[in-house]
């Protein structure tokens, strides 16, 4: 018998469970032919399942070093210092299983393709990121890095479940690994899952306390689920690590702005400035403060960094976004609308917002809720959610700041459950909103159920808490069916105002019809259209709060508003700017400060650059206030 067939014979021994026999079958094999790579493959392997870890590696290792090309050997050593350091994890030898685990790394053949593809996915290119990671999977079906980059590319591409499939099979490979539970963490967050998030985070500093990306992951889901202090912390514990990560300072810079401490934000985006003068987004971060003034210094170093070839797509556009707030406040229209203009073409490309789809979706809203059944509220005692809805910067912020000032209302932020909801219902039978017709009375009642209880660990356990997401205004009437005792609140803002202030805003995501005046007129003129509709089915239900009269009127505006809520009026929702509560919105700083008369009126200045914005709202500029 050639070693072919006794090497085929110790492999069948193997694969039906009698391990004892294959071993002595390739040691008779290693015996006659010590350097036989492919025995020496099997041997270390049944030792590896006998749990003679390092005896198993010894042979893995003297396999690859003999066939450097062997992908088998490659794909075998690493399973095997994974196994030996989930093994040691268990035994409580932590150190050891950490070592264990860079050694897997180290030994991996794909690693260095990992980390291209992971530069691939976070410079946009999702595409080229996503083919490496399968040729990858290919290889090695079990490969848990490309896994977990395969899986994070599904989390950014909103498809969820895929990621779901892939981290499950990552955790069947070894539960022991911190980026696999980053990326749960990443998941759960994506599907408002707080707990879950909390928890995978939390394991991966468990896991890997050394490494600065999972205090980044536990920061992040702290600073998500309103624990600003808690991810003060974790930012900070990230950055004693690695001191030069400008990501993590902006991080840093996002928690302490939501806080309310304005020096510590503006020092950890000047840190981030400092550690990368090409991250634009830090250099917008110091702008979306909307009271930081830049120096001349700030400006030319900005528009240095527009000279660099290699600026990212996303660092060029927010770099002009924030020069445009700098020349705005120098009185520079001209130049300032220029470094808008390029800022928001820039972003139009990356994501182009499709107008007829938006249009057509509006109107099977209508029509699908032609009509709101009147179902009475829960008899049982429960909060009572405060939808306020509208258009970004429509004074949203200013709205949700004086309600949580009330002693009775838990202020939250832009909650993303009902958009998840949508989100679930559109992947159904009949997609959404056409699912509606088929949802029973029992359905709604089941989902507004699942929103009060996904939403407990944001508002605490008062009577009433705000959700601010402004894009729930598309779905009052989904709302109104599944939570008949929500009460909703339109913070409606001049047409003018609103759009210039949506166009000079560099959103972190999402709001992608704000990139061009075009798409702008046309989303107000459908959210006018389909907040009447509202108003038509849903009679009392909804109070509208027009910002210019709140800020003329603040006392009588804020009164009316308490009183649609079934709250009695309080002095101290006039005085919202001395709250300490955690505001997480671009107006954060604004609202911190008493009412002030300039943001009614700031777009004049820019008329001539805006007339084809005028132009397109057409009867809009007369009937948005009716």
């Amino acid at each position: 018998m050639d070693f072919t067939q006794q090497l085929n014979r110790a492999a069948a021994l193997a694969s039906s469970g009698h391990d004892t026999d294959a071993k002595a079958a390739v040691q008779r094999i290693l015996a006659a032919s010590p350097d036989e790579p492919n025995a020496l493959r099997l041997l270390g392997l049944l030792h590896v399942r006998a749990g003679d870890h390092r005896a198993g590696i010894g042979r893995l290792e003297r396999a690859l070093a003999i066939a450097p090309r062997s992908v088998d050997a490659g794909r075998d050593l690493v399973r095997a210092w994974q196994r030996y350091a989930d093994v040691l994890f268990d035994a409580g030898r932590a150190d050891e299983a950490r070592d264990a685990q860079r050694q897997a790394i180290g030994c991996d053949p794909f690693f260095a393709t990992v980390r291209r593809a992971a530069q691939a996915s976070a410079e946009g290119r999702a595409r080229d990121a996503e083919a490496a990671y399968r040729d990858i999977l290919k290889a090695n079906p079990d490969h848990v890095h490309a896994l977990v980059g395969l899986a994070t590319v599904a989390i950014d591409r909103n498809a969820p479940d895929d990621a779901d499939r892939l981290l499950a099979r990552a955790m069947a490979v070894s539960s022991n690994m911190s980026h696999v539970h980053r990326a749960l963490a990443r998941l759960a967050m994506s599907r408002s899952r707080y707990d879950e998030a909390e928890a995978s985070a939390l394991r991966a500093t468990t896991l890997n306390p050394e490494q600065a990306e999972c205090w980044t992951t536990l920061g992040t889901v702290q600073a998500w689920g309103l624990k600003q202090a808690e991810a003060v912390e974790s930012f900070e514990r990230a950055l004693a690590i690695d001191p030069k990560a400008a990501r993590v300072k902006l991080s840093l810079g996002h928690v302490h702005k939501a806080l309310g401490n304005a020096d510590a934000s503006i020092d950890a985006y000047h840190g981030a400035v400092a550690a990368n003068p090409a991250l634009g987004e830090a250099w917008w971060s110091l702008a979306d403060l909307k009271t930081y003034r830049f120096g001349d210094d700030e400006v030319e170093a900005m528009q240095a960094t527009l000279d660099q070839a290699d600026l990212t797509s996303r660092d060029r556009a927010a770099t002009h976004f924030a020069l445009g707030k700098a020349f705005e406040d120098r009185g520079v229209a001209n130049t300032a609308f220029d470094h808008y203009d390029k800022g928001n073409d820039l972003r139009r490309r990356q994501e182009a917002f499709k107008t007829d789809r938006f249009v057509e979706q509006c109107a099977r809203l209508r029509d699908a809720f032609a009509s709101v059944a009147a179902t009475p509220p829960s008899t049982t005692a429960r909060p009572r959610p405060v939808f306020v809805i509208g258009l970004p910067r429509s004074g949203s912020t200013l709205v949700d700041q004086i309600l949580s000032s009330h002693s009775r209302v838990q202020g939250t932020m832009e909650l993303p459950h009902v958009l998840g909801y949508v989100r679930e219902l559109e992947r159904g039978p009949d997609g959404y909103p056409g699912c509606v017709a088929r949802m029973t009375p029992s359905d709604l009642a089941d989902l507004g159920e699942r929103y009060l209880e996904e939403t407990a660990a944001y508002r605490g356990d008062a009577a009433y808490f705000v959700d601010k997401m402004p894009n729930n205004f598309l779905h009052v009437g989904l709302i109104a069916a599944m939570l008949p005792e929500a009460i909703f609140v339109d913070s409606r803002r001049h047409p003018m105002a609103c759009c210039f202030s949506i166009y000079k805003q560099n959103f972190a995501r999402g709001q992608v019809f704000g990139y061009g005046l075009d798409t702008l007129a046309v989303y107000y003129r459908n959210y006018l259209t389909l907040m009447r509709h509202w108003q038509g089915v849903l009679p009392g239900r909804v109070h509208r709060v027009i910002y210019e009269r709140l800020v003329d009127d603040t006392e009588v505006e804020t009164r009316r508003l308490l009183a649609h809520c079934d709250l009695d009026f309080e002095p101290g929702c006039l005085r919202f700017f001395e709250s300490d509560r955690v505001v997480r919105t671009a107006s954060a700083e604004q609202v911190r400060q008493p009412i002030y008369q300039s943001g009614k009126s700031q777009w004049r200045q820019f008329e001539t650059q805006l007339a084809p914005l005028a132009q397109a709202l057409g009867d809009a500029l007369d009937t948005w206030d009716a």
